[in-house]
């Protein structure tokens, strides 16, 4: 009913559309499909003749995100409070914000973490909507894993959070319990939905792999600063998000070398991966982007150093995407990096621009006055 209101609204374009069944142009919502943005009360209210035998009047109802959205929310469109916003953009405001209980003052890791696997199963196309024994099974083992001490394994929770907050979907069940108290999980287990990301968060994901990226490494940055970033990330399924092979799991976190000039230990860990990609491979203090004639390449520069007697954690925000020259710069002390991003020659004193940022990838301040201090 919605497909056939908004083919309507193309053929007889929107001030037509909207003349015909009486409705003004929305303000605050809208509809994103294809590509292309509708309004959404409109839409809503002329789809409504496929249930009532005619369109609503404006009057009838009140749009705004507790009706129209949530109706329009649970058939799996994307609404957006914002005219100009693509999907893209309204996805990663969902990850930004999203509204995670919290355990001993710490935000707890269940809607992160079922949302890294979903990202992990749309970075390899799998299947979207899956069975709830497979989706419970698999996320559960996650939270034993990669939670909070003392969590207890209940994707119930995150899953029902993720739909109400429109991320994810249980295409048979428009009206699921809402994520609080025992009572969700008894329904979960009576209705065994099948459930998944809803289609357009999906079909973005599969598509657009800098919007993985992005939401990859805020998920990582706000929820797992101490946790094994390279084992999560392998885990999930992320581990070759820039499609490059990675070592077995076993061998992941062991540094390989390879012969250049001299013998150096050249790190390609999956997170090291995850930051080359977010920054298409262009090194942040100079702006080179290699090519080479099997793609791009960049070095992950870490800043404070890993290992005794540095004891630096191998997580986002202690990686650079450089080039060859500015990492062996950087390492060596050469250049130094000030809490303001300002680059420095140390050679020199004289400053060298700013450090090039990406949303998703925040420098840790503590990492680079470590670095300064060693020289």
């Amino acid at each position: 009913m919605v497909l056939t209101a908004i083919e309507e609204y193309d053929q007889l374009g929107r001030d037509a559309f909207l003349e015909r069944y009486g409705y003004r142009e929305a303000r605050d919502y809208f509809i994103l499909h294809n590509g292309r943005q509708y309004d959404s009360k409109a839409i809503a209210g002329v789809a409504h003749r496929g249930i009532g035998g005619r369109p609503l009047h404006a009057s009838e109802f009140s749009g705004g995100a507790a009706t129209v959205g949530k109706v329009l929310g649970h058939l799996g469109f994307l609404l957006t409070s914002r005219q100009d916003a693509p999907p893209a953009e309204a996805f990663l405001e969902k990850i930004r914000n999203l509204d995670t209980a919290v355990s001993n003052g710490r935000p707890k890791r269940h809607q992160p973490l079922t949302l890294l696997w979903a990202l992990g199963r749309a970075a390899h196309r799998a299947e979207r909507l899956i069975p709830w024994n497979a989706t419970r099974a698999e996320i559960s083992a996650l939270i034993r894993e990669f939670g909070l001490e003392g969590d207890r394994p209940t994707p119930e929770y995150p899953v029902l959070k993720l739909t109400h907050f429109g991320l994810w979907t249980l295409p048979d069940h428009p009206e699921p319990p809402r994520p609080s108290g025992s009572p969700p999980l008894g329904w979960m287990s009576r209705n065994q939905p099948i459930s998944g990301l809803r289609e357009w968060v999906y079909d973005l994901l599969t598509e657009d792999q800098a919007v993985r990226s992005q939401a990859t490494a805020c998920l990582l940055s706000t929820y797992f600063q101490d946790v094994d970033q390279n084992a999560l990330l392998i885990r999930v399924g992320l581990g070759d998000i820039n499609d490059e092979p990675l070592p077995p799991p076993d061998d992941a976190r062991t540094p390989e070398r390879r012969p250049t000039t001299a013998m150096r230990i050249v790190r390609d860990s999956a997170l090291s991966l995850l930051i080359k990609t977010l920054h298409d491979h262009t090194c942040q203090i100079c702006g080179v982007r290699l090519l080479l004639p099997n793609g791009p390449y960049a070095e992950g520069a870490h800043i404070r150093p890993l290992g005794g007697p540095h004891d630096g954690h191998d997580v986002a925000g202690n990686l650079l995407c450089l080039c060859p020259n500015d990492h062996v710069l950087f390492d060596q002390g050469a250049i130094t990096i000030k809490d303001d991003l300002t680059v420095i020659n140390r050679l020199t004193g004289e400053p060298r621009g700013t450090l090039r940022t990406v949303p998703g990838h925040d420098i840790d301040p503590q990492h680079l006055a470590y670095h300064r201090s060693l020289y």
